[in-house]
């Protein structure tokens, strides 16, 4: 799968089947509508193409209220190649494409730019200044092109709708698990790894610290997740938030992996979080703050055990610890 950043790189991409959105957490909702896109394109033997945009339209409308991503573009492309997608384009905002009518939306980029043979879209698609164009306004301009359209209806879960804000709300409150349902996937944290204050590595459990993170960090406290690192998936307990032991109040994501220990400094390391397991506690001194550690590096290595079967136990390696 191709990630373009510029509409003219198209070329043989034009004249495929498109759907248009932010994607933002290639959630269940999204994953049905791209689903869709890859089966309708194959039906008609031409590329399926997601469009998303950058920098969000919201940037531009009101900077303020721009909400935390949940995922990167590179994310975002590893889960879209997943579902066969061929081509992520990814569309420069600016304020005279947000002033476009929908009309004039439709023409200059599906039908001229693009060369959309048809597209896919949810219920609640708008577009156009003002997101003043609709899904049913769109099915009209399609027929009169005679482009195919599928519109999809919203997928719920537990009686509600699935959606990147609801997602937001749940990360932020700490709620991985019911997270990853509405995702279908692990959560994933991305960063570059940092040097720390090396406690870790002084109390027996060396961490990797992330900096750069620039998607939503959840609610402080400690969290089960893994690891890929050279094809090997490595249990990790997550600790985020500041440390209250130690009277350090800064804010920071710190990854233990489970059974191994490697040189990350300066490298990228992603972690993808499965369950909170509690609170960031204040602890009476570094010994009891050791005790908690080990019950909850083992309470981390039989959870993501028990959903990742094919995990197997792996032996401490003494190699460079990071923090």
């Amino acid at each position: 799968m191709r990630i373009l950043s510029d509409i003219q790189q198209i070329d043989d991409l034009a004249g495929g089947v498109v759907s248009i959105g932010n994607f933002d957490g290639i959630h269940r909702g999204h994953q049905a509508m791209l689903g869709k896109l890859v089966e309708v394109a194959r039906e008609l033997s031409v590329p399926a193409v997601a469009m998303t945009f950058d920098p969000p339209p919201v940037a531009l409308i009101a900077p303020g209220k721009v909400p935390p991503r949940l995922t990167t573009l590179a994310r975002k492309g590893e889960l879209m190649a997943r579902l066969g997608i061929d081509s992520l384009l990814v569309y420069p905002t600016t304020r005279e494409f947000l002033n476009l009518s929908p009309e004039e939306f439709f023409q200059r980029v599906i039908v001229e730019q693009l060369q959309a043979c048809g597209m896919v879209e949810g219920q609640n698609f708008c577009f156009g200044k003002n997101r003043a164009g609709t899904s049913r306004e769109l099915g009209q301009f399609c027929r009169k092109r005679s482009l195919q359209l599928e519109i999809l209806p919203d997928i719920t879960l537990a009686g509600a709708t699935i959606s990147s804000t609801r997602i937001r709300q749940l990360i932020a409150q700490g709620l991985l698990e019911q997270a990853n349902e509405c995702l279908g996937h692990p959560y994933r944290l991305t960063g570059r790894v940092v040097s720390g204050a090396g406690r870790g590595r002084l109390l027996g459990f060396p961490t990797a610290n992330l900096a750069d993170v620039h998607t939503l960090v959840p609610l402080p406290g400690v969290y089960a997740g893994f690891s890929e690192i050279n094809g090997e998936t490595i249990p990790a307990a997550v600790h985020v938030g500041g440390n209250p032991t130690f009277a350090e109040e800064i804010h920071k994501i710190e990854v233990h992996l489970i059974g191994k220990q490697a040189d990350l400094y300066d490298r990228e390391l992603s972690v993808d979080l499965l369950a909170r397991c509690r609170d960031v506690h204040l602890f009476p001194d570094k010994e009891a703050l050791q005790r908690q550690l080990r019950l909850d590096v083992e309470q981390v290595r039989r959870f993501v055990a028990a959903r990742l079967p094919g995990l197997h136990d792996t032996p401490t390696l003494d190699l460079d610890e990071t923090g």
